[in-house]
């Protein structure tokens, strides 16, 4: 078993940066055009709905959505990803993009949609903090309003966990190594390049999908579905995601 001395509560304020979006250069664009339209069945907002996708990265889902309703906006903490969303965009129209943190959101109540996705939570090392960030995601929607959240299934990450891996993208040696841990799952990331090597940490909460429905529940959001991948599956230990939608009481 590896040991989680030297871990930083704070990881994900490195991580998500230019090696962020080397190591997850194979990511494209049919999961998230998967998920938009299952969203799009499952929130009936409208196209004058007013969208916040939380953690939104690079903006890969906020451009996607921004082409269904005509507000949305993405917010992340990365100065460096939000600044990659920015420079893709086309026009001044939506999206736009906001730096803040989710556990302290910049907006008023408001929002038709949050949405959650590609496990873009439980990244805090203690869970008082992921009640925080609920809590404001039920502050920031108006009542009857949708919520959304795209987690990785834990029983299926337990199953297929892959202890190492090595890759080659733009000329950087990518290892990885992954473990289970403090009910977490733990990735250690070493990018080599021109014989100079960067370390970094990935570390995500595992919860199960009770445990996130009673999170949000207690938040004001009652669950209204669960599916166990981005066609709409039903939600089984062998499902490789966890795809929650709810709505705000």
């Amino acid at each position: 078993m590896h040991s989680m001395d030297g871990y930083n509560p704070s990881w994900y304020k490195e991580w998500f940066g230019e090696d962020y979006l080397t190591v997850y250069k194979h990511r494209d664009n049919s999961d998230a055009r998967r998920l938009t339209a299952l969203i799009l069945r499952h929130c009936p907002v409208g196209s004058g709905g007013k969208v916040l996708d939380l953690a939104c990265g690079n903006g890969r889902h906020s451009f996607l959505l921004a082409r269904h309703f005509s507000t949305v906006i993405g917010l992340d903490l990365s100065a460096h990803l939000l600044r990659v969303a920015q420079n893709s965009r086309k026009s001044s129209a939506c999206p736009c993009f906001v730096r803040g943190d989710m556990r302290l959101l910049p907006f008023k109540s408001g929002f038709d949609l949050v949405a959650s996705l590609f496990t873009s939570f439980g990244y805090f090392d203690d869970d008082a903090q992921h009640r925080q960030v609920a809590g404001e995601i039920a502050r920031v929607l108006r009542p009857g309003a949708y919520f959304v959240i795209d987690y990785f299934n834990a029983a299926y990450v337990r199953d297929h966990l892959v202890a190492e891996g090595e890759r080659v993208i733009e000329g950087r040696i990518i290892r990885e190594k992954r473990w289970i841990e403090g009910g977490r799952v733990n990735k250690k990331i070493l990018i080599e390049k021109d014989g100079r090597i960067k370390s970094f940490l990935e570390s995500v909460r595992m919860f199960s999908g009770q445990e996130l429905v009673n999170l949000f529940t207690a938040a004001g959001i009652e669950t209204q579905h669960m599916f166990g991948d981005y066609d709409g599956s039903a939600l089984t230990p062998s499902s490789p995601r966890m795809i929650i939608f709810g709505k705000k009481r």
